[in-house]
């Protein structure tokens, strides 16, 4: 069916249930039940919309068109308006399955805290798709049980453990020194989300592939249109309502990501057989050892047993793309708060001359400095990097929230919901570190982050996410570098809170400029 028609349908219906809503009225038979006793709750006992809106894929379209349309369709807005009608959790048909939001930290804590071997969380379906068609690897995101954990051990065991990360301090840190050079002249950059980039695909690179790309000075293998376009479609697709057409025929949407895709995977590809066949001629000619000097996630996965040479390209691919994309967008929004809080500019230069001195930024130091970490968490709670934060489908019938909820019952937790409710943050507009410092000033007391299950920006658990010892590493390295030797300040008229959209991470809607200056 063409997608334009379901609409028509589906606008005709909407209106139809406003001026007969009785003709609507039902309970759905194929609601799952649990056996319920007298003083236990179950799924039919959390509140949700009418009934009409239980109809697999028809009934959230009805919602969706009900709150305001499906044109410019956002999960995020969309879930607030949930909470906003039926509290914090709320129960209602996703597509073909029940789901379950949920919006207060404590029920976030009794979801997460459920024991799951190999949990099960949603995917992106249209890469899924792209990958089946080019018979590729799949991504790891796309993958659940067994097949998932085959390919995120390994990895997980070179990008998990702190003394692996830390030993990339010192490669992160030429990187780093390479870009405050660039800028120790100062000035105006119109767009620091794009100057940013580069620095986080330049130490992406060397993660993934062994290998300066040379972004720093401007000679980029990443094209950002590419880049953009594949979240774009990525996010389309997410806030996609009704089935996946693509599956059967190309889509605008899937030639979107396809031709993103085709593009960027092939310059990838690209370099990661460059580095593969780099490690087979040192090998060859008896320099591998001399080759392999300092870290080499390449070398590690390529030469672990249980690692095919296809496991190792999809894994990379996922580390490159989406440690680019989502890495560039924290900074931006770090450094821009930075900028229009001068104070805690200020605080966090200070920390970082006391405790470096006239010594450089060290692996040593990066531990000693409490609020540059405080800062990149405050950020991070400020603007969630993802939407809705968490995803996990029950793996048994549980107890959440005073509710007894059946498996495979899939439970979003909206983080950027909690994490900007004034119940669990006080001023939650503001940006303030202090709240994720461990002092016992009296003065912290009242904004101290007190709800460690509201601020889980990598996830939680295993699966977590396999790039956030680099991804904080990277920007507690370049963040200490930078603010020891400069500062910044924004163009006259901008102020407020930086404006922000979700595209699969979230991301500045508009430009985000910033000045330089030189420290005097």
């Amino acid at each position: 069916m063409d997608p334009r028609n379901l609409l028509k349908i589906i606008n005709r219906l909407s209106k139809e249930a406003k001026r007969s809503p009785r003709l609507f009225r039902f309970q759905s038979n194929s609601q799952p039940t649990v056996s319920k006793s007298l003083d236990m709750k179950t799924l039919e006992d959390i509140p949700g919309p009418n009934p009409l809106y239980n109809l697999p894929y028809i009934g959230i379209m009805l919602l969706s068109q009900s709150q305001g349309g499906l044109k410019n369709f956002e999960f995020h807005k969309f879930a607030a308006q949930m909470q906003k009608q039926y509290g914090d959790i709320v129960k209602l048909r996703i597509k073909r399955k029940w789901g379950i939001f949920v919006f207060h930290p404590d029920i976030a804590k009794e979801v997460l805290e459920k024991h799951t071997k190999l949990p099960v969380t949603s995917g992106v379906e249209v890469y899924k798709v792209y990958s089946e068609h080019k018979k590729l690897y799949p991504a790891l995101g796309n993958l659940q049980g067994e097949d998932w954990a085959k390919l995120r051990k390994p990895t997980q065991e070179q990008m998990l453990r702190p003394a692996a990360v830390s030993e990339y301090v010192s490669i992160l840190s030429e990187v780093a020194d390479d870009f405050v050079r660039k800028h120790t002249n100062g000035g105006l950059i119109e767009d620091f989300k794009s100057e940013i980039t580069n620095y986080v695909t330049e130490c992406t690179g060397m993660l993934c592939f062994n290998k300066r790309l040379g972004c720093i000075e401007g000679a980029s293998v990443l094209d950002n249109n590419h880049l953009n376009d594949i979240f774009e479609a990525c996010d389309q697709d997410l806030k996609r309502l009704g089935p996946s057409f693509y599956k059967y025929v190309s889509t605008p949407l899937y030639r979107k990501f396809e031709r993103a895709a085709d593009q960027l995977f092939g310059v990838t590809n690209t370099e990661i057989q460059g580095a593969i066949d780099k490690l087979k001629d040192a090998e060859e000619e008896g320099r591998l050892e001399e080759y392999i000097q300092g870290p080499n996630l390449l070398y590690a996965l390529l030469t672990h047993p249980k690692m095919s040479p296809e496991m190792v390209k999809s894994v990379l691919l996922d580390l490159f793309l989406a440690g680019v994309e989502s890495t560039s967008n924290v900074l931006s929004f770090l450094w821009f708060e930075l900028a229009r809080n001068t104070d805690k500019q200020q605080k966090l230069h200070e920390e970082i001359l006391s405790v470096c001195g006239n010594n450089g930024v060290t692996k040593e130091s990066l531990t000693r400095m409490p609020y540059l970490k405080a800062c990149v968490k405050e950020v991070m709670r400020l603007y969630p990097p993802t939407t809705p934060g968490v995803i996990r489908r029950l793996e048994e019938d549980s107890f959440i929230g005073g509710y007894q909820i059946p498996a495979s019952t899939e439970i979003f937790v909206f983080l950027q919901h909690i994490c900007g409710d004034p119940r669990f943050f006080n001023h939650p507009e503001e940006f303030l570190p202090e709240r994720f410092l461990r002092d016992e000033d009296p003065k912290i007391g009242d904004i101290r982050n007190l709800y460690p299950y509201a601020t889980l920006p990598f996830g939680f658990g295993t699966r977590s996410c396999i790039g956030q010892r680099f991804a904080e590493t990277m920007m507690h390295t370049i963040t200490a570098k930078f603010f020891r030797h400069l500062e910044i300040s924004l163009p006259s008229g901008a102020r407020g809170k930086l404006k922000s959209r979700y595209r699969l991470f979230l991301t500045p809607a508009q430009r985000v400029p910033i000045i330089i200056h030189p420290r005097l």
